[in-house]
């Protein structure tokens, strides 16, 4: 064994040398993962600034407890504000694609006017017709003098022929004049034309789009989107387009430098595993699809107003599907590419009572009108289906016609405690501003008391609890208070969470003001 010993002790301690390098390594490398650890495990600050901040999803909540994301619905009293009642729009319904703009005082809404002349699928006139109002309920229909009816010029068609109706917006990228911009399908040519006017009311074809294979018979809804500076197109998908047993409309979402050339494209809106659960359906088509959706950039988030057409019924002795109906959805998104169903994806939007003009038919008119504190959202309804159907409720008389649903300012999802109670907190944010504002509605018994915490979670002296004020009322811009007054200027631009500490309460959102 003698002879194996110089061996033996020179094998150890080569041993001894490896260990103990391993053992150096080891301690740099774990001291290299605790600093990598310790870096990437700060938490990131969001920057606020003075902007209004939503509780459309959880972005602003890091924390909470009883406390739940609700949606609200609109609330909708089934006047008719705009139909077809004038002497060159006899014969004509209001169809789907009309739409709005609130400016200078006036509420102006261009409506889609459908004329039968016969039988067929294109045997008619879709006129685009003008009205406006001061107080966004009471409407004139001026006579414009521009496009010939029946022999005549004294009419309010503002875009004549046969086209798919209308989505009027503002292009801030434009010359003024093309400064208002509207897209629509032509019949039965099947092109997307989009058409442009210096005042909404003398209109020129701008150009034709070609968005690619995928169809857009639907409202295609466009605007320029500065977080990417780009424009954004909304418009139709069909799916399993090349199988007419199985295709089904999806809405899909494009980008362009300069309105011909458009990229990017992604399917945003679809028919997912809860719709397909909804009812089973003897063809091989989900029971709903998405027919088309108003999209619109809202204090810094993008809401989807998806327009939900359900067929999976068996309707005998026809061979297609009821309900043939309309409703509206919502959903949100923070990127515009990947929104998040709201409200367990019930309406947000529901179809009106039977016998009334909307029983079949609601379509969300692009885009929301700020009216005050209110949100009006403008629609069209109707009391006959997708297949021509008209509500038996109604004596076969066919309604149709635009109507308006309002909701709160910033009242489409809130923040909801109970009578109990529930706390909620925010991740690290960074604002600017000399004071905060909620919107909020805490009803006679209800309460928020508002807190200020470091990056630790501590409560900042002259902010905590025991110094805020209740928050008690119903205001969109409520202010908070703490013993020491409302200023919170020696806080800006440093990382702080906001803690609410509520009780039978909404709260929509917040916002820090200069």
């Amino acid at each position: 064994m003698s002879r194996f010993l110089p061996s033996l002790i020179t094998v150890k301690l080569v041993r001894v040398v490896v260990l103990a390098v391993c053992f150096t390594m080891s301690v740099h490398c774990l001291a290299a993962d605790k600093d990598h650890v310790e870096s990437t495990a700060q938490p990131s600050v969001i920057d606020v600034g003075a902007r209004k901040q939503l509780f459309v999803d959880e972005r602003f909540i890091a924390s909470s407890g009883g406390v739940e994301l609700v949606m609200h619905r609109p609330q909708r009293d089934g006047q008719v504000l705009v139909t077809a009642d004038q002497p060159w729009e006899a014969g004509g319904r209001i169809a789907v694609y009309s739409s709005v703009l609130r400016e200078n005082g006036k509420t102006r809404v261009w409506y889609d006017l459908l004329t039968p002349t016969g039988e067929g699928p294109y045997d008619h006139e879709r006129r685009v017709c003008y009205a406006e109002s001061e107080d966004g309920l009471q409407y004139v229909k001026p006579q414009l003098g521009l496009h010939e009816v029946n022999g005549s010029k004294a009419n309010n068609v503002v875009l004549p022929g046969v086209i798919g109706g209308c989505a009027v917006w503002i292009d801030p990228q434009a010359d003024p004049a093309d400064r208002y911009k509207t897209q629509t399908k032509v019949y039965p040519i099947g092109q997307l034309h989009m058409h442009s006017s210096p005042d909404g009311l003398h209109w020129t074809k701008f150009a034709r789009l070609d968005p690619g294979p995928g169809g857009w018979d639907t409202q295609s809804i466009v605007f320029w989107d500065p977080d990417i500076e780009r424009y954004a197109l909304f418009t139709r998908y069909w799916e399993h387009n090349d199988d007419r047993a199985r295709r089904y409309r999806t809405v899909r979402r494009l980008e362009s430098d300069d309105l011909l050339n458009w990229d990017q494209q992604s399917i945003v809106m679809q028919p997912d595993e809860d719709d397909l659960a909804t009812h089973e359906t003897p063809t091989a088509q989900p029971p709903v699809d998405y027919y088309g959706a108003d999209v619109f950039r809202y204090e810094g988030v993008y809401l989807m107003l998806a327009q939900a057409f359900w067929h999976w019924q068996p309707r005998p002795p026809s061979e297609k599907l009821g309900p043939s109906t309309f409703d509206v959805r919502l959903a949100v998104s923070r990127d515009g590419e990947t929104f998040q169903r709201v409200g367990g994806w019930s309406p947000f939007l529901s179809l009106g009572p039977e016998g009334r003009f909307d029983s079949r038919f609601v379509w969300a008119m692009p885009d929301p009108v700020r009216m005050g504190d209110e949100l009006w959202i403008y629609y069209v309804g109707s009391n006959q289906d997708h297949d021509g159907v008209v509500d038996p409720a109604s004596d076969g008389e066919h309604l149709s016609g635009i109507s308006r649903a309002v909701l709160r300012l910033d009242g489409f999802v809130s923040a909801n405690a109970g009578y109990s109670g529930g706390q909620l907190t925010t991740p690290l944010i960074r604002f600017s501003g000399n004071s905060l504002e909620l919107n909020v509605n805490t009803g006679g018994g209800g309460s928020v008391l508002v807190e200020l915490l470091d990056e630790k979670g501590q409560p900042l002296p002259g902010y905590s609890q025991s110094d805020a004020i209740p928050v008690v009322g119903n205001s969109v811009n409520m202010p908070v208070t703490w013993k020491g007054g409302t200023d919170v200027s020696e806080m800006a631009g440093r990382a702080v969470r906001l803690r609410f500490s509520m009780q039978d309460c909404q709260l929509y959102a917040f916002q820090f003001v200069e």
